[in-house]
């Protein structure tokens, strides 16, 4: 059920409009309201939901699924060594967090992206490697960019693609890494996610051989500084007992001291040679002078086959037989053979003597030491000896820990493990993660009823026409007289207001008069004075003639001495729903009042009725405004409520044209036709606030829907209040 406004008075400040519109909506609707309201506009929620449906359904079979897989990395900060697992050892507190944070964006970084396009070869790729757009295909249609980018560009753009086809992920607090990537196949989509995190593993294991490789190479420097270190200790060592040894011996009181210096000079002697003889075999050996191999090592065999292979060489040179040249050159093959056999035999042979003797020169240093280390030296000389004992000592410790250290370092590179391993490898995933169909199409549903929602209220309150009496009651803060019916013109009748006379039963003749009622009902005017109404609208074409001419008629089928004036200067039309040619018009009585005053051309009666018509005869060809603003037509209405009981005002309407408000004035009730589902809403706002320039404060205005076409409960309501609704 509508609910019936307050009567609006029109002050002469007061405005109607656009402005308070949605303060008026508030205060006159209820929940009822708003849920007739969505009824009443479901088919434009409907359509509207349903174009959101289908461009979502059109987007869903147009896009190309993505599937994104997932492989889960797991990062143990604790620090590793596999030669000596007791060393392992974890930070604890923030600085694993930290360092789970910095293995993500490591994960992130180009570099492990780099190396998985290279290592996937992407670059050749339909879907990651690089393709011209639009705007490069224009620019080679129109002979521009000639020169496509090839080398460093295409793997940029690759790898540009393929980074934002991937996300790291830190999995809240914990040491869990998720390695995502997204493709348009689900299998590749699970072969670059684990394909890029063992590239991470992989990249972190070089780094960490890499690092113990680099170490390495540092300490091999130290090493050699100190093997020089050490030497120079021992020589120094050597040197002292060498340079008194006679002093040393007398001291010490031994002759075991003279016989250990006697062999460790001969030994001297045996390593000298034995270093020569190796390193001219080695020189020999390089050059493969046999000749010079059997010199050194004075061995007569071995010169024996250096004069065979020398003949044979003779002989394959002075040889002109092919076959004879081959059994020589096989001959020649067998014995060098045989030579670098021998010859790399007697090599390793002195390589040996050579380290053997090495060996007991440093044992007979050590007992050359030891036995003098035993005597009875003195004090001064014990002391200069532990001196340099202690510098041997200390540089041979240095030199052996550096030895161990470079060693381990070796070791370590070869046993590398990762800080961080593939606990759940990545799977192809069965469903799509982009478009995720059920969800677009809820998101489309649900934004589309909000649209839908929203345009039905903007229809209903802000756009569009009017299609109800509660939209009208809604829109316009002023009561609802009532609803005219469409019907149908009749054959033979001249307008749709014949119909109160010919079919007074009928719907619309019933809606005549309860528009009649509420006029009556509403309008407090002293027994025996006339009513004034005015009738207009908006715009011309909203049924304001037909509804002044059918309500006249129902006034003097009433009994009530009724006028009903054209007062539509600009453009006259009740004369053609009466069937009458007036020779002179309203117009022409108020332009030459006493010309025309004695005559009646443009007065007539109905035909079908009682009702006294003023009429006009055609469009005016100058402005009219001044005319109704005249004391003419003032002592004109003066004169006719003298004589009336109801005078009609057909009036022009209040956008086009001024007249109406002018004559707004002089009314005592005025009706504002809207034409079903034609004027919009703002043109209302508009023309109302117009009229409340020149009507009267307490002067009542109602609202008539003509042409109404809602359902049958509307038409109803219309009539539950006749005082307006």
């Amino acid at each position: 059920m509508v609910k019936q406004h307050p009567q609006h008075q029109f002050g002469g400040a007061e405005k109607i409009g656009a402005s308070n519109s949605a303060q008026q909506v508030g205060e006159y609707l209820d929940l009822r309201d708003l849920v007739v309201v969505l009824y009443r506009k479901i088919w434009l929620i409907a359509g509207i939901v349903a174009g959101f449906l289908a461009v979502a359904a059109t987007f869903l079979a147009l896009t190309t699924p993505q599937f994104t897989a997932t492989a889960l990395l797991l990062v143990d900060p604790s620090q590793k060594n596999l030669l000596n697992p007791d060393e392992g050892f974890s930070q604890g507190g923030m600085s694993d967090a930290a360092r789970v944070e910095s293995e993500v964006e490591i994960l992130r970084s180009g570099t492990v992206s780099l190396a998985t396009v290279e290592r996937l070869d992407l670059v050749t790729d339909p879907e990651f490697g690089p393709s011209l757009g639009l705007f490069e295909k224009l620019g080679l249609a129109f002979g521009q960019n000639e020169n496509p980018a090839v080398g460093t560009d295409l793997l940029s753009q690759t790898l540009d693609r393929f980074m934002s086809a991937t996300e790291i992920r830190r999995r809240g607090q914990t040491h869990l890494i998720a390695v995502s990537a997204t493709s348009e196949s689900a299998t590749k989509a699970a072969l670059l996610a684990n394909t890029l995190a063992q590239t991470y593993i992989g990249l972190q294991i070089e780094a960490k051989v890499n690092m113990s490789m680099a170490a390495r190479d540092l300490l091999l420097a130290q090493i050699e500084q100190a093997r020089e270190s050490l030497a120079q200790s021992e020589d120094a060592l050597d040197f002292y007992v060498e340079q008194n040894l006679e002093r040393l011996s007398r001291e010490a009181g031994g002759i075991d001291i003279e016989q250990l210096r006697s062999e460790l000079e001969d030994l001297r002697s045996l390593q000298v040679q034995s270093t020569a003889q190796r390193q001219a075999l080695s020189s020999a050996y390089q050059q493969r002078d046999w000749a010079q191999i059997a010199q050194v090592l004075e061995d007569s065999a071995l010169a024996n086959l250096v004069g065979q292979r020398e003949a044979l060489i003779a002989r394959l040179n002075t040889s002109t037989e092919t076959t004879t040249r081959v059994d020589l050159q096989q001959e020649l093959e067998r014995l060098d053979a045989l030579l670098d056999a021998e010859a790399a035999t007697n090599l390793q042979s002195a390589k040996l003597d050579v380290e053997n003797l090495n060996a007991e020169v440093r044992s007979k240093q050590g007992a050359l030491r030891s036995a003098i280390f035993d005597g009875n030296l003195s004090s001064a000389t014990l002391a200069e000896l532990y001196d340099l004992q202690q510098k041997a000592d200390i540089a041979q410790r240095q030199y052996k820990n550096l030895l161990s250290r470079a060693r381990d370092l070796d070791a370590q590179s070869l046993v590398q493990m990762a800080d961080s391993r593939i606990v759940s490898e990545a799977l192809p995933p069965r469903q799509p993660s982009f478009p995720k169909k059920a969800m677009v199409l809820s998101f489309a549903f649900v934004l589309a009823l909000g649209v839908g929602v929203s345009a039905a209220f903007l229809s209903e309150f802000y756009f569009g026409g009017i299609t109800s009496v509660a939209q009208l009651a809604n829109v316009l803060p002023i009561p609802v007289g009532g609803a005219i019916p469409k019907v149908e013109q009749q054959v033979g009748h001249l307008s749709v207001a014949d119909t109160v006379i010919q079919a007074p039963l009928s719907p619309y003749a019933e809606s005549v008069r309860q528009l009649r009622a509420s006029i009556d009902l509403g309008v407090l005017t002293p027994k025996g004075k006339c009513t004034v109404v005015m009738v207009t609208s908006a715009f011309p074409s909203e049924g304001k003639s037909s509804l002044a001419l059918a309500l006249a008629r129902t006034y003097a089928v009433a009994g009530k001495s009724t006028l009903l004036v054209d007062t539509d200067l600009r453009k006259p039309s009740l004369h053609q729903y009466l069937g009458l040619t007036p020779q002179t018009g309203f117009f022409d009585y108020l332009r030459y009042p006493e010309k025309l005053a004695a005559q009646s051309g443009f007065y007539d009666t109905d035909t079908l009725s009682k009702v006294g018509v003023v009429l006009g005869r055609g469009r005016a060809d100058v402005p009219t405004d001044q005319l109704l603003q005249s004391a003419i037509f003032e002592r004109f209405l003066d004169k006719a409520r003298e004589a009336m009981d109801v005078i009609i005002l057909d009036t022009s309407p209040l956008l086009p044209v001024v007249d109406a408000i002018y004559i707004a004035r002089h009314a005592d009730v005025v009706l504002n036709c809207v034409r079903y589902g034609g004027t919009g809403q703002t043109n209302l706002r508009e023309a109302l606030d117009r009229l409340a320039r020149g009507v009267q404060p307490s002067t009542p205005v109602y609202s008539v829907l003509t042409h109404n076409r809602s359902r049958g409960s509307d038409y109803e309501n219309t009539y539950a209040h006749p005082g307006g609704v």
